[in-house]
């Protein structure tokens, strides 16, 4: 009788073991999903811009650059670092990195993006030289008959954005690194 009710014990024992363990998993399974989570959304304080999220990580579904050279009467200007990314919260769809003209897109679905989504960002989270002008816009080195709103950005465009006198030359090629 002393023997069975030892194992009756030791069974309920190891039971209470196997509950504890898997209330453990339990709990440290709802933490990873919830930090999932909270990477892949959007900053909830931070506005939707032309369809694009402010995410609080970078996609890789659809993942393209494009280079950007900026002009103002001739004269060109750098496009600024950071454009796209807000306060180290989120980042958009589209932006710069650091200033060397390069168009990061990175989206969590395959789309066409287009020149004005991109200024549309820029506007809101920099910067932007310029408002109320219609700019011309060459694309590899060919000037362009559409609005910034229907100019697409396709993977390696060369893009040049003038406002005001065209430069003597437009650049048509851009050497992307081999990441890039």
């Amino acid at each position: 009788m002393k023997k069975i009710k030892e194992e009756k014990n030791s069974t309920k024992k190891r039971n209470n073991k196997i509950i504890a363990l898997l209330v453990i998993a339990g709990i440290v399974a709802g933490i990873a999903y919830i930090v999932y989570r909270s990477d892949n959304t959007s900053s909830s304080d931070v506005a939707v811009i032309d369809g694009i999220e402010c995410n609080t990580n970078e996609f890789t579904t659809f993942h393209i650059h494009a280079h950007l050279d900026f002009y103002v009467n001739g004269n060109h200007l750098t496009v600024p670092e950071r454009i796209g990314i807000v306060d180290n919260k989120c980042l958009y769809w589209l932006h710069t990195h650091d200033a060397n003209g390069i168009i990061h897109i990175e989206s969590p679905k395959s789309e066409e993006f287009t020149l004005q989504q991109f200024i549309d960002i820029w506007k809101a989270t920099g910067d932007f030289p310029i408002y109320g002008s219609t700019p011309k816009i060459f694309v590899n080195g060919q000037s362009v008959n559409s609005l910034s709103n229907d100019t697409k950005i396709n993977k390696h465009d060369e893009i040049a954005l003038v406002y005001g006198n065209v430069p003597p030359t437009i650049p048509s090629f851009y050497q992307f690194g081999p990441e890039e």
